[in-house]
């Protein structure tokens, strides 16, 4: 009788439903973006970003490439347009205009500059920015959230189930900028001049990532408000990570420097100037 147990007993399994595969773990995107964080590699953005206040509902929209590193952005171009859906003060959209920083340098061309610059000159030279932590991602996106950092990422994520969707994954939660802070005193505390205090401490950031079926960003939407009741909402999209790109500095014979600049202006940070029309040069 023996001989017949172990035919019988596969025999029985073969009747028996098939037990469920386990589910596979999502990809973690803190991990996947640190793994992106290369020399000469990249990754392009298209955003749009609105911010209302009591007075004022503006609409802002990006076009832009980020140059990588190992330490993160380091160098980028955008091109901005005015996406209001009201006429502007001078009774006219914004023309599209462009920004391209390399380094802690930025530079600024077209319309919003025009009147800065001579004749036989293009580009216009600001003086350098040491307020903001890193200009290269200033200029290329209003996003406050940074995912470029595995480890703003990993607290941002903490504790957040990762919901399967068409071709990867859906996150979503809040975080408040204290929170961002200890992940990256470095950053923020930049942003903040020191640690964030008080209501900036507590503000919250909404957000909602997606990503690929590699863990990789591919949209990030965040809302952030404030006491007074403004608030900016930033739908953010990632496309082409790791591409290979190199965005160097404006021509050197098409840039006016500051100091050297046609007609006095206030305006003198990454920030405060919304600029315009000519291409760094970028490799492919």
């Amino acid at each position: 009788m023996r001989r017949w147990i172990l035919p019988a007993a596969l025999a029985l399994a073969a009747t028996l439903p098939a037990a469920p595969a386990a589910a596979k773990a999502a990809p973690d995107p803190a991990q996947a973006v640190k793994a992106q964080l290369k020399n000469e590699r990249g990754v392009r953005v298209a955003e749009i970003s609105r911010t209302v206040t009591a007075k004022t509902s503006t609409r802002t929209r990006y076009h832009s490439g980020i140059q990588l590193a190992p330490t993160g952005p380091v160098a980028s171009w955008a091109d901005v347009e005015d996406a209001s859906d009201t006429q502007s003060q001078s009774g006219q959209n914004s023309e599209p205009g462009q920004k391209a920083a390399v380094g802690r340098t930025v530079y600024a061309s077209g319309p919003a500059v025009a009147n800065l610059l001579p004749k036989d000159k293009v580009w216009i030279k600001l003086e350098r920015d040491d307020r903001h932590p890193n200009p290269a991602l200033a200029t290329a996106t209003k996003q406050t959230l940074n995912v470029f950092d595995p480890a703003v990422l990993k607290a941002t994520l903490k504790g957040k189930s990762a919901k399967a969707v068409s071709g990867g994954h859906l996150y979503q939660g809040t975080i408040t900028y204290a929170k961002l802070y200890e992940a990256s005193k470095g950053y923020y505390g930049k942003l903040f001049d020191g640690a964030p205090r008080g209501a900036a401490a507590k503000t919250a950031i909404s957000w909602k990532l997606w990503t690929d079926g590699a863990g990789l960003p591919v949209r990030l939407q965040t809302t952030e408000r404030a006491k007074s009741g403004a608030y900016r909402n930033t739908d953010t999209r990632y496309s082409g990570w790791g591409e290979h790109m190199i965005i160097t500095a404006p021509a050197r014979a098409e840039v006016v420097e500051w100091k050297d600049r046609s007609r006095p202006g206030t305006a003198n940070s990454v920030n405060d100037i919304p600029v315009a029309d000519a291409n760094p040069s970028t490799g492919q």
